[in-house]
């Protein structure tokens, strides 16, 4: 049994405002540690992020710029979880898969934020699970999982319990601003990157951390998201 897994966990929960939820993650990768699994966490950059980006927006700077500032916020937020997870995690946030990788050796929870501008959270964490070998990704993300249309603009959407990547391209790629802070659900090449890689994507509401731990068991609180 592949006991790796990558928890992507949106900057919605892993930021300053956040200390009750921070906690209650910090609980979960102590649970999956204590039992074996072996965790790399993906922290994206919240509010935090898209208020510099906006300020730098304003100012006239370019999107590779732009970009630059969202992931330092990233990277703050994944040094606050870093510390909380004391001696659970490695003690510092890598900057490339290369470096992450030599962090990984360590055997510890290892907490990234973002890479490299043009390249969301989201494709971390699906390039990270390919390097290392797993077989899931959990992303714990601000809604319940994958509607067929946005259900931010349309009461009516439907939550689906299960689909593939085609399948949630098609939804996404009608929805997709590629703009640093745009970045939705999944980007194309995160999408591309699961793709070839075959991993199963559960993609669940982050408010409730627990639901990375039933994720991880073998639930399907959210959505999953099958290879072809």
């Amino acid at each position: 049994m592949n006991k790796t897994v990558v928890v992507k966990i949106s900057g919605k929960w892993i930021n300053p405002e956040k200390p009750t939820i921070i906690g209650e993650y910090a609980r979960v990768l102590n649970k999956l540690h204590g039992e074996g699994y072996r965790v790399a966490v993906v922290v994206g950059g919240g509010r935090v992020a898209r208020e510099y980006i906006n300020a730098g927006r304003s100012l006239g700077l370019s999107e590779a710029m732009l970009d630059l500032l969202g992931i330092a916020a990233t990277r703050l937020n994944a040094m606050l979880f870093t510390v909380i997870l004391d001696d659970l995690a490695y003690p510092d946030v890598p900057r490339s898969l290369e470096e992450f990788l030599q962090a990984w050796s360590s055997g510890k929870i290892v907490v990234c934020g973002g890479f490299q501008p043009g390249q969301s959270t989201n494709a971390v964490s699906a390039v990270i699970a390919e390097a290392i070998g797993a077989k899931l990704l959990v992303n714990a993300t601000t809604v319940e999982g994958v509607y067929n249309k946005d259900p931010r603009k349309h009461p009516d959407a439907k939550l689906l319990r299960e689909l593939t990547v085609d399948e949630l391209y098609n939804i996404l790629v009608k929805e997709q601003h590629p703009t640093a802070g745009g970045y939705e659900l999944m980007d194309p090449i995160s999408l591309m990157i699961i793709k070839r890689s075959k991993l199963i994507v559960k993609i669940v509401n982050g408010a409730k951390p627990e639901n990375v731990y039933k994720a991880v068991k073998g639930g399907n609180p959210g959505t999953t998201i099958k290879p072809e």
